[in-house]
């Protein structure tokens, strides 16, 4: 795998920054003091079906060509999923690369003013770039990452995208064409967090059920929720050093042997609600909010049927 664990570690601390008003105190503890790491920009809109707001924000360095920027979608991630944003659907075309979720590309429009003022910085024009962010903000980092690339702000070389919880973006057509542009991409999902299983895919009728009941995802043209890039499952825990699997069967990008494989049930809805807000051992906006100091996690609630989890 070329997932960096360690480094994908420091991303989910930045997108847990995204959730509270503490970005520099969280940059500190999480970077070296010789990286010189520092708050370039932080802004932050309405951008929401719901009103509610939406948010970036921008670590830049003075002696490392790399700049780290993180999204935040919004700051209710159960509220939305209780309201519904996933039945907007799939609407809006990608500058060409398929359909995306309406709500998710007018979220980033909101914010892309603050990006392209960083893309057009001459003393950063040598620094790569990781887009990242937690949840609803995963799905906004990845189309930032592919507008970037698709509309030759950076070359694909530069660009490096990391996710957390991220749910489906876009339909099968925009997931193959951002594939396509071979931006370096990991998905990162624990466990039975239901986010990266909404919209939810259209399945495949033709193929059986697995042992757990669930079907995989039907790869089709029609504009349905697909996901792109590659999965990373931790199945069991998420401290450092845990087992994770890199999900690169079949079908392509909804590899029935990761987290397709679970059939989510409603009278589990809190431990999977549970699962994504807690990455690297955090409970994630919590973590953010005191400035990536808190720790403490709520007990875990149980499942009726705790999948297997391999």
């Amino acid at each position: 795998s070329n997932l960096q664990e360690s480094l994908a570690i420091k991303l989910l601390h930045l997108s847990a920054a995204a959730y509270g008003p503490k970005q520099k105190e969280c940059i500190e503890v999480t970077f070296p003091i010789e990286e010189e790491r520092f708050l370039f920009t932080s802004t932050e809109a309405v951008c929401d079906i719901l009103d509610s707001s939406c948010a970036l924000f921008i670590v830049s360095s003075k002696n490392r060509s790399e700049t780290i920027i993180t999204f935040r979608g919004t700051k209710s991630t159960g509220q939305l999923l209780m309201e519904g944003w996933d039945t907007v659907g799939i609407g809006l075309d990608f500058y060409g690369m398929g359909k995306v979720n309406r709500y998710f590309m007018k979220a980033l429009d909101r914010l892309w003013s603050s990006v392209i003022e960083f893309l057009a910085r001459y003393e950063y024009r040598d620094h790569s770039i990781i887009f990242t962010g937690h949840s609803l903000g995963g799905a906004l980092a990845a189309l930032a990452a592919a507008r970037t690339v698709k509309q030759g702000f950076r070359p694909v070389s530069a660009i490096r995208l990391y996710t957390f919880g991220q749910p489906r973006t876009g339909s099968y057509e925009f997931a193959m064409n951002f594939d396509s542009l071979k931006i370096e991409s990991f998905r990162v999902v624990y466990a039975s967090d239901i986010v990266p299983h909404q919209p939810f895919c259209k399945k495949n009728m033709q193929m059986p059920t697995n042992k757990e009941g669930s079907r995989a995802c039907r790869a089709s043209k029609d504009n349905e929720a697909y996901h792109h890039g590659t999965e990373i499952w931790y199945p069991q825990s998420m401290k450092a050093g845990s087992l994770y699997l890199e999900c690169v069967g079949e079908p392509h990008n909804e590899d029935m042997e990761c987290s397709d494989m679970i059939s989510f049930d409603t009278t589990n809805m809190d431990a999977y609600i549970w699962d994504h807000k807690h990455y690297f051992d955090v409970m994630v906006s919590g973590f953010g909010i005191s400035g990536c100091s808190d720790r403490l996690i709520g007990a875990e609630p149980a499942q009726q049927s705790r999948i297997s989890k391999v």
